[in-house]
């Protein structure tokens, strides 16, 4: 059994390590200061912000405190952003949007989605 996504279907994201960019940079604080602060490397959060691994229960909670936050607000965030996404990906089917291109879009910001989301 292959691990590659079939050509066609968009890849399934991860959304947590999204939401955690989008507070790290709204509170204007480094990568490797979050990193520093949760006892990781600055790779392995980069990795995890770019949605391409998905944190530990203890790592996530080392992150959401050393943005300020909690486990239970980083929930909520990372909820919201699905439900955005559910709502831009009927849009896409839609319109026909090409794999590759709903890539590009579902890279913007969550509250670029977000607010794209609202003026469908």
């Amino acid at each position: 059994m292959s691990s590659a996504p079939e050509p066609n279907r968009p890849i399934v994201r991860q959304r947590i390590g999204p939401v955690i960019k989008a507070l790290r940079q709204a509170q204007r604080i480094s990568l490797q200061t979050v990193a520093g602060r949760a006892g990781i490397s600055p790779s392995h959060l980069s990795r995890i912000e770019r949605g391409l691994t998905v944190p530990s229960y203890d790592v996530l909670d080392r992150i959401a405190d050393a943005i300020g936050s909690d486990l239970t607000s980083l929930r909520v965030d990372e909820e919201t952003a699905r439900s955005v996404d559910e709502r831009l990906d009927k849009f896409f089917d839609r319109v026909g949007l090409s794999p590759a291109a709903r890539q590009e879009l579902l890279q913007l910001s969550p509250e670029a989605r977000a607010e794209l989301a609202q003026n469908l």
